[in-house]
C-alpha cells in the first residue's frame, strides 16, 4: 500500500519559513510520494524552497484559491483517485489560505482519508508560527465523528441489527481515547450486542451468562440508561428458559422474536418461528399431560408414552410423534388446544400457505397479511396456556431500547 500526503501550499512573507514547515510534516509522515495543491503563485513562489530538498512530488493548481466549493471538488477527484489504487492517504491543511484549509479538510473527513495533519507551535504577532518551535499533530478524521457512530450504533441497537451495531460501536472504541466517557458506554455496548444477539439467536444460556458477568460499572451505567431493572428481568427469563425443556417464557420468547422478524419485514421467517410456536404449544401440551416417553426426566417429543393412552388409540399413535399426529392426539383426549388447534380453518389455511413457501414445499413468497394473521392466531393460542397477566409478562420480553443523547 502506497502512502500519500496531500498538502496544501500558501506563500506569503515567510514562504521560506512555510517550505521548512512544509518539510517537517513530510519527514515526519515519510510518504512514499506527495501531491502539492498550490495556487500558481504558490507554486512559484514557494514551491521552490521546497524541491531543494524534496523532489518526489506533483501539483495541483487550485485556479481560486478563495472557491471553497471548486477547492474540495479538486480535493475530492485526487483522493477518489487515490482511494481506488487502495492508498494510505494524509492530508496536511497547515498552509495556504483558509479556504484551502477548510476545503481539504471537508474531503479529508468526507473520504475517509487515514490521517489529517497540521504543524502547531508558538506564534508571533503576525499569527507565524515560529521557527524551532514547531509540533505536528495528527488524528484520524473517523475521530471526529465518533459520537454520530455512537448514535448510529444505538439506531442499529434499537432495531435489533446487533452485529453491525456492534461493529460501530467496536469503531467508536477504537476511535476513543481511555478519558473520554464514550469509550465505557461503548464497550458496554459491545456487551449487549453480544447478549441480545445470542438471544435473538436462542442462544439463551451465552446470552445470560453475558449479562451475569457485567460489572458494577457497567449496571451503574445501565442505570443512567434506565434499562437496569429491565435487564435485570431479562436474566430472570433467560434463567427460566435455559432451565427448563417447557415453559410459558419458551413460547412468549418465540413470540417475540416472530414478531421482531415481522418488524424487519421478514414475512418468511416470522412464519418460520411462529410455526415452530405451533409447534411447541401442542408439545407444551403434550408434556403437561406427561403423554411423551421421558428418560432422565427429559421429554422425548418423538415418541408418545403408549402406556399413557387409551388402547383403542394405541396403534395409530406407535409411530413417530410429529406436529399433526400430538394435534389429534390431543383432540381426541378432549384437550382443549388439540380440539381448537385442529378445528381451526384459519390455521389450515395459514398452514396451507406456509406450505407453499420455501419454507416446507414451494416458492410463494410469504405475504405480509399472512404473517400478521398467524402471529394474531398464535397470540390467541399463547394465551389459552392460561398465562396469568399475560399482557405484564408479554412486555417483559421487550428487549431493551438504549436512549442515550450525547
Amino acid at each position: 500500500m502506497k502512502k500519500y500526503m496531500l498538502i496544501t501550499v500558501g506563500t506569503g512573507r515567510y514562504r521560506e519559513d512555510i517550505a521548512k514547515a512544509i518539510l517537517i510534516s513530510i519527514n515526519d509522515k515519510n510518504p512514499d510520494r506527495v501531491i502539492f495543491f498550490c495556487t500558481d503563485k504558490s507554486k512559484e513562489e514557494t514551491i521552490p524552497f521546497i524541491e531543494k530538498d524534496y523532489k518526489n512530488f506533483e501539483v495541483v493548481i487550485l485556479k481560486d484559491e478563495n472557491d471553497l466549493e471548486s477547492i474540495k471538488q479538486k480535493c475530492d477527484e485526487v483522493i477518489e483517485k487515490l482511494k481506488i489504487e487502495d492508498a494510505y492517504i494524509v492530508v496536511d491543511y497547515t498552509s495556504g489560505t483558509k479556504a484551502m484549509s477548510a476545503g481539504i479538510i471537508l474531503s479529508a473527513i468526507e473520504n475517509e482519508v487515514n490521517y489529517i495533519s497540521y504543524i502547531a507551535g508558538i506564534r508571533d504577532e503576525s499569527g507565524r508560527v515560529i521557527p524551532g518551535t514547531e509540533r505536528i499533530l495528527s488524528f484520524p478524521p473517523n475521530r471526529i465523528y465518533r459520537k454520530r457512530f455512537y448514535r448510529e450504533g444505538i439506531r442499529y441497537f434499537n432495531n435489533y441489527m446487533f452485529e453491525s451495531a456492534k461493529k460501530i460501536f467496536e469503531n467508536v472504541s477504537e476511535l476513543t481515547s481511555e478519558k473520554d466517557s464514550i469509550l465505557k458506554k461503548a464497550n458496554l455496548l459491545i456487551k449487549l450486542c453480544d447478549a441480545y444477539s445470542n438471544w435473538d439467536l436462542f442462544n439463551h444460556k451465552e446470552a445470560l451468562e453475558i449479562l451475569k458477568n457485567l460489572s458494577e460499572e457497567e449496571e451503574t451505567l445501565l442505570a443512567g440508561w434506565s434499562v437496569r431493572s429491565k435487564v435485570e428481568k431479562h436474566k430472570e427469563l433467560l434463567y427460566k428458559i435455559s432451565s427448563s425443556q417447557f415453559s410459558v417464557e419458551m413460547a412468549l420468547d418465540l413470540f417475540k422474536n416472530a414478531e421482531r422478524r415481522f418488524s424487519e419485514g421478514r414475512y418468511d421467517d416470522c412464519v418460520a418461528r411462529l410455526y415452530r410456536l405451533l409447534e411447541y404449544i401442542i408439545q407444551f401440551r403434550m408434556a403437561e399431560k406427561d403423554l411423551y416417553v421421558r428418560s432422565d426426566n427429559i421429554f422425548d417429543t418423538s415418541k408418545i408414552d403408549l402406556s399413557r393412552i387409551p388402547d383403542h388409540l394405541k396403534d395409530r399413535y406407535s409411530k413417530p410423534a410429529g406436529l399433526e399426529a400430538s394435534a389429534e392426539l390431543l383432540k381426541e383426549l378432549n384437550d382443549d388446544t388439540g380440539i381448537e388447534i385442529c378445528n381451526s380453518e384459519e390455521l389450515k389455511g395459514l398452514l396451507s400457505a406456509r406450505n407453499s413457501s420455501i419454507l416446507a414445499h414451494g416458492f410463494i413468497p410469504i405475504k405480509k397479511k399472512t404473517a400478521e394473521d398467524f402471529l394474531s392466531l398464535m397470540g390467541d393460542f399463547i394465551r389459552k396456556l392460561q398465562v396469568s397477566k399475560f399482557e405484564d409478562m408479554y412486555k417483559k420480553f421487550e428487549f431493551l431500547q438504549i436512549r442515550d443523547v450525547l
